[in-house]
């Protein structure tokens, strides 16, 4: 915990910075902070970045636009601590201008690793969706089909945290998957059927309500997408599994079976 003291220098010394230093394009902002006695694991505490980065936001508000050279140069030369004043930052400004931040943010994401991207998604993203879930699952869509394979894992799980959040927007995301059925899927299969376990055990009555609308279906991919997702034994599944293993593809007869295999054993 920082004492009232420290806070009250740290403060000082970021206004000092913010007036003396920023305005000539000097990014070293870890000077600020530098000069506190703790670290944990060898490193200056979290709080007393996050206390510095707020108390910048506060100041730079009103003209946060004429910044971004400056928190990009964070995310990219400075390392954890700068990640993390990075994403303070975009937690503070996203929501007043997204159009002019989603971009960056996009593009840091297609280059980032799993951890950071996981960071962007909880700490700017989540608090935005989570009170305006519906208006905003059109823009996580793309990124579960992103060729950059952290991104789509993060988006993913995303998305199914959004789902547990708000139930209701379930047949939402459920129309849009469908649509995207009747296209070659390639990897993205792996992401459906993720999401279908995740609606199974939130909403299993939509859950059971696909297989009972694809029941007579005949497409590889759907079958496939929809046997991915059993992991519970349900008598009302068996029949139209079964079914499915009679088939003459074998891709569709291959997901069939091994799902039939699941049932069989789940059963027992």
């Amino acid at each position: 915990m920082i004492t009232i003291d420290w806070k009250e220098r740290l403060t000082q010394d970021t206004m000092y910075y913010l007036e003396n230093k920023l305005p000539k394009k000097d990014y070293d902002f870890e000077i600020i902070f530098n000069w506190y006695p703790e670290r944990v694991n060898g490193r200056v505490p979290n709080e007393v970045i996050q206390l510095v980065v707020k108390v910048m936001a506060h100041k730079i508000n009103k003209q946060h636009e004429q910044y971004i050279p400056f928190y990009q140069y964070l995310w990219d030369k400075k390392g954890d601590t700068g990640k993390m004043a990075f994403i303070v930052f975009m937690s503070r400004f996203y929501t007043k201008k997204p159009a002019v931040y989603l971009p960056i943010l996009e593009k840091i994401m297609l280059k980032a690793s799993v951890h950071d991207i996981g960071a962007i998604f909880e700490k700017v993203f989540f608090p935005l969706f989570k009170k305006h879930t519906e208006p905003y699952l059109s823009q996580v869509y793309p990124w579960l089909e992103s060729s950059y394979e952290p991104l789509r894992k993060q988006a993913t799980l995303f998305l199914i945290k959004m789902i547990k959040q708000k139930p209701e927007v379930i047949p939402v995301v459920i129309k849009h998957l469908q649509n995207k059925w009747v296209y070659p899927l390639h990897d993205i299969v792996q992401t459906n059927v993720a999401i279908l376990k995740a609606v199974k055990k939130i909403d299993s009555k939509t859950y059971m309500n696909l297989f009972r609308e694809y029941h007579s279906t005949r497409d590889p991919q759907t079958v496939e997408i929809l046997c991915g997702s059993i992991a519970d034994y349900n008598p009302e599944l068996v029949p139209i599994v079964e079914n499915w293993t009679h088939s003459g593809n074998a891709r569709l007869k291959k997901a069939a079976t091994s799902a039939f295999k699941v049932l069989q054993k789940k059963k027992a």
